[in-house]
């Protein structure tokens, strides 16, 4: 057992999920807590240029330390050393094809360095996973390709000296740009000299991970504790989804009132009710849905979170505190009760948090039920409508038509009678100076053979099944 690397399945993972992260030199964020041998903790945070990163790791690790030396003592100059150093690098606005928060535009340059890469050199980031002993996985954060790892906290064992153990912790969230935080973050801790180093990546808005350090300054004397951090994120999602839930509350309240389909009153920012609507805006149908497909989305960060909650205090109960003798024991189990006490709070919280999803889901579906019949009763009236204007010019097509075969048949009437008059009207027959008699005589059985013939035609179409109208 002895011989076995207790890194092996973070390799195993790197290799099955493998990705190709894409790096941009970026200033980074170095924040520290020092000062716990003294009961005084405090917090310093510098800028990193890229330049500077390396001479700055090589000052801040183990290897550039006087022997015999902690990183939780002090030097033999009396200068303190930290015991919590963090490393926070902002990634980018989000990953193409992302789900994006409302209102969160990009523009051409967004997408030119990629969208999502990590803020530092390639030489850089291996030196610094090399000389902060950040775990294998480190390089699998926050990439898309590696989706199966989110939501997963996970705790190894990065070193197999028995006299000097080094833990790395790992924790990429399952979350989105829809909540508007997607955070992962790297830790290696060591226990026998109580140091706690962390990477912590985010995308989002740029200033989206000054929380983070104020946070730290005020749990400052829980800083070098190794879980604090992934309990500080879990809390961080808490606030995003809690405001994503917010805004798309906000959201249906206004599809709701723009509908008419509610009994509830909203008051706006004045103070007085707001009028409701008459479902006269095409694209509220579109806008109920994009409610229902946030909710969904958000429902299930939830659950997902929750589960990391879990998972990160059940790694902090089974963590073998008590085998490392360099440890105040009481002050860490202190500590962790505090923590513990934390993510049970929070795990609370997000359990309320999904039966407000819930709620929000049944509101939407009941809304989108509303809109779509009364739309359908909208088009039901204005097909009766159209259905009674046909009607209606139908009956005043038959009625002209029956107009017109009464034309016909008096034109039929007198047509052999004109047709005759004319005859006789012609100079040549005219010359024969003919009686009025020979007039009749020819005129009136002309018409009887006329109206026999066309009363002969109409019996024929009448039994071929036709119809008056018809002919």
């Amino acid at each position: 057992m002895a011989n076995l690397n207790p890194d092996i399945f973070q390799e195993f993972q790197q290799r099955h999920f493998r990705c190709s992260p894409k790096f941009r030199s970026a200033n980074i964020h170095a924040i520290e807590a020092e000062g716990f041998e003294c009961g005084i903790p405090t917090l310093r945070t510098s800028i990193v240029t890229p330049g500077e990163l390396e001479g700055w790791l090589e000052k801040v690790t183990v290897q550039n330390q006087q022997p015999g030396l902690h990183l939780g003592s002090t030097d033999k100059n009396g200068q303190r050393r930290p015991k919590l150093r963090v490393i926070v690098g902002y990634l980018g606005k989000g990953q193409k094809y992302d789900y994006m928060m409302h209102g969160q535009e990009l523009t051409p340059a967004d997408l030119h360095p990629p969208l999502i890469a990590l803020p530092f050199s390639r030489e850089n980031y291996e030196h610094m996973c090399k000389k902060l002993q950040l775990p294998t996985i480190t390089t699998s954060l926050l990439v898309r390709n590696t989706r199966p790892l989110r939501g997963h906290f996970q705790v190894t064992r990065t070193s197999s000296n028995d006299l000097d153990p080094v833990y790395g912790m790992t924790l990429s969230t399952f979350s989105s740009l829809l909540i508007g935080v997607k955070l992962g973050v790297c830790i290696s801790y060591s226990p026998s000299e109580g140091v706690v180093n962390a990477l912590v990546l985010g995308s989002g808005v740029p200033e989206g991970l000054a929380w983070l350090q104020q946070d730290l300054e005020q749990l400052v004397t829980l800083a070098d504790n190794p879980f604090l951090i992934p309990t500080l994120i879990c809390q961080r999602l808490v606030e995003a989804i809690y405001a994503c839930i917010d805004d798309n509350f906000e959201r249906l309240h206004h599809i709701e009132h723009g509908s008419g389909q509610t009994g509830i009153m909203l008051f706006g920012d004045n103070g007085m009710p707001v009028p409701r609507g008459n479902c006269e805006d095409p694209n509220l149908s579109i806008a109920i849905l994009g409610v229902a497909q946030r909710a969904l989305a958000v429902e299930a960060y939830v659950r997902s979170n929750i589960l990391t909650v879990r998972s990160v205090k059940s790694e902090l109960l089974a963590f073998p505190w008590q085998q490392f003798a360099s440890l105040d024991y009481e002050r860490v189990l202190a500590q962790n009760e505090l923590i513990t006490k934390q993510l049970d709070f929070i795990s609370r919280t997000m359990e309320l948090a999904l039966i407000r999803v819930e709620h929000l889901i049944q509101r939407a579906n009941v809304q989108t039920t509303a809109i779509t019949n009364l739309l359908a009763q909208r088009n039901n009236e204005s097909n009766r409508k159209l259905a009674e204007s046909s009607t209606s010019i139908a009956r005043d097509t038959r009625r002209d038509s029956s107009a017109m075969k009464s034309i016909a048949i008096l034109t039929m009437v007198f047509l052999p009678a004109t047709f005759t008059a004319t005859y006789f009207g012609t100079p040549a027959i005219a010359a024969l100076e003919p009686s009025q008699n020979l007039y009749w005589i020819v005129t009136l059985p002309l018409t009887v053979a006329v109206l026999l013939v066309w009363l002969l035609t109409l019996r024929f179409c009448l039994s071929k099944g036709g119809t008056w109208f018809n002919w």
